[in-house]
Formats: structure tokens, C-alpha cells, sequence
């Protein structure tokens, strides 16, 4: 008979202990997790749309560049999410076996005021001008009311040959509305006139179609 008010009491006694648990921050089933393992696991299914059909030799021998997707309407910007199907693909095509090339290492690795090791370039420029081995990962992404539609190709880079493609509708959550904001618009760039180090517009992420044509293209990451 004593058992019974015993157990509620030593209740009683956890019961805090659990409340002061739920606040200690988000779980692994909260909805913004949720909804950025989904953004994950929509960046494995792109990649798996590109490369379904490997191994083929249509695509052997070549090694893969993504690059920053950009926004359909305007193909000289780009936002977070352009640049993060970027880097979730350098992820996706490697776990499959498709070698991927990092082409903004800068050659050296910099320590800057003694607290990051940098050895990424944000504007560095590649020219794939004669290597048939380079495949581009380019893509748009178009942000509707409800969904945000993405389209992705690998493209041959001596001639502009689109080898695979893919697509994805992503619900607009709120991670993804954030992420596809666009990106902030460059300062304006001094000119000689009023500077003597006057530096040059930044170059479109978008490639045009004359560049591919010819055999030369330039590749230039946004900050």
C-alpha cells in the first residue's frame, strides 16, 4: 500500500528534469531540421538523376567542376542556395565514384591574422581552354510562390555538349525561402579616374553560350 505514493513522489521528483531537457534546444525532430535533411537528401536525388545511368562511357574519363546555380530570371546572380547545390554535389558525385576537381584553390594556404587557414580563392579563375577531361555541373533555380524549381546539367566544357541532366521541385519552406534570397548586389566599382587601383567587375557566373562555342571558358567564383 505505500508502494503507490512512493512512485508518485520519486514522478514528481523527475518531472522537472524532463522539462528542463525539452529546452535545451532544437531536436533532431524539429521542423527546421526536418526540413534541411529533406534540402539534403533532395541534393542526393539530383546527383542520382545525373548519374543513374553509370557506369557509361559517354562520361568516362571526365572529371566533374560544380559550379554556383544561379537564378533563372537572372543568370549573373546567384543566392546560398545556388552556391550550396554546388557544394552538396562536389559531396554527391564523389560518394558515387565521379571524380570532382576543387578549381578555387588558390596554390597556397593563408593565415590570416594568425586565425583562418584559408586555401580557397573565392575569385579564382580556371580556363578549361583545351582539357577535354572537364565536365561542368551548371544549373538555375526559379523561386515561385509555393516551390522553387531547380534544373542542373553536366556540360562538356571543350563544346558545350549537355551529357546529363536532372531536375527538382523543393517545397518553399522557410530554410529554403531563406536560402534562395538573392545575394546582395556588388558595391559599385571604383574607376580609373577617381582610383588608382581601380579592380574589375565581377564576372557573371554564367557562362555564355559564345565562350563554350569556341573551346575557352572562364570559370569565376562570386564572394
Amino acid at each position: 500500500m505505500q508502494i503507490m505514493p512512493r512512485l508518485l513522489i520519486f514522478c514528481a521528483l523527475l518531472l522537472p528534469l524532463f522539462a528542463g531537457c525539452s529546452k535545451s534546444g532544437p531536436s533532431a525532430l524539429s521542423p527546421g531540421y526536418t526540413d534541411a535533411v529533406e534540402l539534403k537528401l533532395k541534393s542526393r536525388e539530383l546527383a542520382e538523376q545525373m548519374l543513374a545511368t553509370m557506369p557509361n562511357d559517354a562520361i568516362q574519363g571526365f572529371v566533374a567542376m560544380p559550379t554556383a546555380f544561379v537564378n533563372q530570371n537572372n543568370t549573373s546572380q546567384s543566392s546560398p542556395m545556388g552556391r550550396l547545390m554546388a557544394e552538396s554535389l562536389f559531396y554527391e558525385f564523389n560518394q558515387r565514384g565521379f571524380p570532382t576537381r576543387e578549381y578555387r584553390l588558390n596554390g597556397a594556404i593563408n593565415v590570416q591574422g594568425g586565425r583562418d587557414d584559408i586555401a580557397l580563392a573565392a575569385n579564382q579563375m580556371v580556363s578549361t581552354t583545351g582539357q577535354k577531361w572537364a565536365a561542368l555541373v551548371v544549373g538555375t533555380y526559379y523561386v515561385d510562390k509555393d516551390a522553387t524549381f531547380i534544373n542542373a546539367r553536366l556540360v562538356r566544357a571543350s563544346d558545350g555538349l549537355v551529357m546529363r541532366t536532372g531536375q527538382l521541385v523543393l517545397v518553399n519552406t522557410p530554410i529554403v525561402q531563406r536560402m534562395a534570397q538573392a545575394d546582395a548586389p556588388p558595391p559599385p566599382v571604383k574607376t580609373a579616374e577617381n582610383s588608382s587601383s581601380a579592380k574589375p567587375a565581377p564576372t557573371s557566373l554564367y557562362t555564355p553560350a559564345s565562350s563554350i562555342s569556341s573551346g575557352t571558358l572562364v570559370i569565376k567564383q562570386r564572394r
